[in-house]
């Protein structure tokens, strides 16, 4: 009995040794990141299979953009350590700082940043020097930082996501967060791409006008919401397609500089029509295509509205597509599977059609005659120009700088 005793003793005892033991070998890292974040995705992704290599090792990963816990404790390490929050994601492991992620074996300090910038082979090379350490406990406000060398090179690209432009002023709509609501930003662009878009609308116009015009009340209430419910579709399939392309190719950096770039002289050709209206380049429907229009509103039937309604959305593509590129460079910087993608463009469509069903209701129920509703949209124009182009320009700015 007394045997069985210490033998049970024994492996006890040594049970509570290898779990003392593997505890006193832990490495405690601590990672900030943002949903949304390329360079976060790609870290975190990096950290896991270190997570299987090294049994020693346990990251810890705090998403900062909507979690303000996550971020005030990111906001005191980073005090204690001192060095700079402005992007994620940060590491932090034993007594270093780690800001950005990137490929490379280059163990450099930045001191814009006052920290190292997050290359992979470094910090991987920091994790084995803790496990040969015998561990490393997790970052507080009280751990003592390691004194940094000088530098004096400050050239080298930080592969970082910049936290201050998840927030910004946009012309007539105010301050938006670009972390915290892809879904109010999809609202928001949408709407004002339906509201603003003079192609889509002035389409509809036109067919109402001729259906009223021959007496048709509730077949103008079917051709209406067939041609919204068909140019939705269109959109969807559009903005899904050219979203994979950006997605599979992986250049968003070169495809939002691109974008940035059109959306700007989109932006400048549609302030050009607010002070020189039909002079020049515009962004609206060619008149080569608008015969074709013409003929298939007043064929009005189904099928010829089903046609006119992927007809418009085709040709309007120069005057109506800077909207919805806006949006789809932020889901391709910020979402890595277009499946994923689906909710917020089918979102963003739906906010799109939203003022041509309004109008459908409108002309239907008699609110407001079509011809007073065409002169006030024809008086308003250049108005709807000058607030587009500038929302254009401020995020054709924002995709080049930041």
């Amino acid at each position: 009995m007394k045997i069985k005793l210490i033998f049970l003793f024994f492996i006890f005892s040594l049970f509570v040794i290898l779990n003392f033991v593997k505890a006193e070998n832990k490495v405690c890292v601590y990672s900030f990141w943002g949903s949304g974040c390329p360079h976060c995705a790609e870290e975190k992704k990096f950290l896991r299979e270190l997570e299987g290599k090294y049994t020693e090792l346990e990251v810890k990963d705090f998403e900062i953009y909507y979690n303000d816990e996550n971020k005030q404790l990111w906001e005191n390490i980073a005090k204690a350590f001192g060095t700079v929050t402005s992007g994620v994601p940060m590491t932090f492991i034993d007594n270093k700082a780690f800001i950005g992620f990137a490929e490379g074996n280059l163990e450099f300090y930045h001191p814009r940043y006052n920290a190292y910038i997050g290359y992979n082979q470094v910090i991987e090379s920091q994790i084995i020097k803790c496990i040969e350490m015998g561990g490393c406990d997790c970052p507080t406000v009280e751990t003592p930082v390691e004194k940094p060398p000088e530098v004096n090179q400050t050239d080298i690209i930080v592969p970082v996501t910049p936290v201050s432009s998840q927030r910004m002023i946009v012309p007539f709509i105010g301050e938006i967060s670009l972390s915290a609501s892809l879904i109010f930003l999809g609202a928001i662009l949408g709407f004002f791409d339906g509201a603003l878009n003079p192609c889509a609308l002035s389409v509809i116009f036109f067919l109402f006008a001729y259906l009223m015009s021959i007496g048709s009340r509730k077949r103008s209430l079917i051709m209406g919401t067939v041609y919204s419910l068909t140019v939705f579709t269109v959109y969807f399939l559009f903005m899904y397609g050219a979203l994979n392309v950006i997605v599979l190719t992986g250049y968003i950096d070169i495809i939002k500089f691109v974008a940035g770039t059109v959306i700007i002289i989109a932006g400048l050709i549609e302030l050009k029509d607010f002070f020189f209206y039909g002079k020049g380049i515009s962004l609206e429907i060619p008149k080569s295509a608008k015969p074709t229009i013409e003929k298939l509103i007043k064929i009005g039937t189904i099928p010829s509205t089903l046609l006119l309604g992927v007809f418009v959305s085709f040709v309007e593509i120069p005057c109506a597509g800077i909207f919805p590129f806006i949006y789809i460079t932020i889901l391709g910087e910020r979402i890595a599977s277009p499946t994923v993608s689906l909710f917020y463009l089918l979102w963003y469509s739906l906010f799109f059609i939203i003022p041509l069903i309004v109008l459908t209701f409108i002309f239907y129920f008699g609110l407001v005659k079509v011809e007073e509703a065409e002169k006030k949209r024809l008086k308003s124009r250049k108005y709807m120009r000058l607030i587009a182009g500038a929302i254009m320009i401020f995020f054709g700015l924002w995709m080049l700088i930041g």
